[in-house]
């Protein structure tokens, strides 16, 4: 199963924690830095950042397909606005995200925290969401049957 190494998530909001604290730098070069951590696979990984107003932003990232010439586009966006809809009605801070970019489909888990306390939770969110995206990937079994390799968390 994919997993954050939790000596390497350890080491990584602590570095980066004493970045946002560094009394050598001035704030808003500071605010601008982020951590990206990879976990054991490469379709998962998560994006830590400050906000303007000193919050701190835990974007959880997965990714579930890839588009191809066999993908039947408009059905599986048509699967991201339920997706979307229904998360929004259950009010979970989840997301499918169509990255046009490197053509492929994301679910994404974004949090925000208060304090740097808080990022406690961190391994916490990405667990839930590595739990959401193998759903989501099963729901879209039938467009990854047209594919050639599926991907895997």
């Amino acid at each position: 199963m994919t997993a954050l190494n939790n000596q390497d998530l350890l080491n990584a909001l602590a570095n980066w924690v004493g970045q946002q604290k560094c009394p050598y730098r001035e704030d808003n070069k500071v605010k601008q830095t982020s951590v990206k951590l990879v976990s054991n696979s490469p379709n998962a990984w998560l994006e830590i950042k400050e906000t303007d107003k000193g919050l701190m932003e835990v974007t959880c990232i997965h990714r579930l397909m890839e588009q191809d010439e066999h993908s039947n586009l408009e059905e599986i966006r048509k699967e991201c606005t339920q997706f979307n809809a229904l998360m929004e009605r259950v009010r979970l801070p989840v997301y499918m995200w169509e990255d046009s970019d490197k053509s492929e489909f994301q679910l994404r888990w974004q949090e925000t925290l208060l304090t740097h306390a808080d990022l406690k939770y961190v391994q916490r969110f990405f667990e839930q969401s590595l739990y959401l995206a193998n759903a989501l990937q099963s729901r879209l079994g039938w467009a990854l049957n047209d594919q050639a390799q599926p991907l895997s968390h």
